[in-house]
């Protein structure tokens, strides 16, 4: 079965306009050194995560006050510390007095981090702070969603899913994930439908894709299944996508492939993603 993924979580790093907006609030004039500021602690807690969080410590004892503590938890989330970055994160976005779609953004961190931490409960309380700020961004809607379906909780996915297609109708990833959702609850007819527009959007969308096999391999039809599972497996390569389409296909044609001497990997689950940055909001 199709593993739900957070969509657009790959390679997620902090916007670049939330980036701007954070440093663009002056801290605290001669307070630290020039090299000290919300820009290049933000900065370096990107790329150099480990450094930008001892230097962000070394800022809050010279003066740096909130904006250190940002950076701190948000250098935790680039080190993977998900649970410590969310507690951290969750104590300074109240106080920081933000720009209501920053701190959204800020909030939906939060939430990712708890989800990556499989609190399941904690990050849907901050996924819907940050959508009761900014009720009609589709991106806050899609990784809410994803965090329910974690959770199993389909109805609400469903729920979030068609209040972002209704927002941003072109969505694909939303699309994939709502058939995928659809199929969960027994409505594959309306799963197919979804399934369709996403791949006449996206014909080499590996998720449709593999879904539209599932979907086919589940109703007996092994000739589709396989044509859609060695199209998913030519265009996503070494992705979590194409590793599930090889081993569905290598069970298809009656092999273990947890014996296989070439094993195929096992797609991981949703909230098991650790090489994963934060995403644009």
């Amino acid at each position: 079965m199709i593993t739900l993924k957070l969509p657009h979580l790959s390679s997620r790093v902090l916007a670049p306009a939330i980036t701007a907006i954070l440093c663009g609030i002056a801290t605290g004039a001669g307070a630290v050194p020039v090299a000290l500021n919300r820009d290049t602690c933000l900065q370096r807690a990107k790329e150099l995560p480990d450094f930008a969080y001892a230097e962000a410590q070394l800022w809050e004892k010279k003066g740096g006050g909130n904006d250190a503590r940002l950076c701190q938890a948000m250098a935790q989330l680039f080190r993977g510390e998900y649970k410590e970055s969310a507690v951290a994160l969750e104590a300074v976005i109240p106080v920081l007095g933000l720009p209501p779609k920053v701190t959204a953004g800020l909030w939906g961190k939060a939430g990712w981090a708890w989800f990556n931490a499989k609190e399941h409960a904690k990050a849907d309380t901050d996924y819907t702070k940050a959508i009761g700020l900014q009720p009609e961004d589709p991106d806050l809607l899609i990784d809410r969603a994803t965090e329910r379906a974690g959770a199993e909780r389909w109805w609400d996915v469903l729920r979030d899913l068609d209040r972002a297609l209704s927002l941003d109708g072109g969505r694909v990833d939303a699309m994939v994930m709502r058939a995928e959702t659809k199929h969960r609850l027994g409505r594959d007819v309306e799963a197919g439908r979804d399934l369709r527009m996403a791949l006449s959007l996206d014909p080499d969308n590996a998720q449709g894709l593999l879904l539209s096999g599932n979907i086919k391999a589940d109703r007996g039809d092994k000739p589709g299944a396989k044509a859609d599972w060695t199209h998913a497996a030519q265009v996503a390569g070494d992705s979590a996508a194409g590793a599930a389409a090889q081993d569905n296909l290598a069970r298809l044609d009656g092999k273990d492939p947890m014996k296989d001497d070439a094993p195929a990997k096992a797609a991981p689950k949703a909230d098991a993603k650790t090489e994963d940055k934060p995403k644009a909001q």
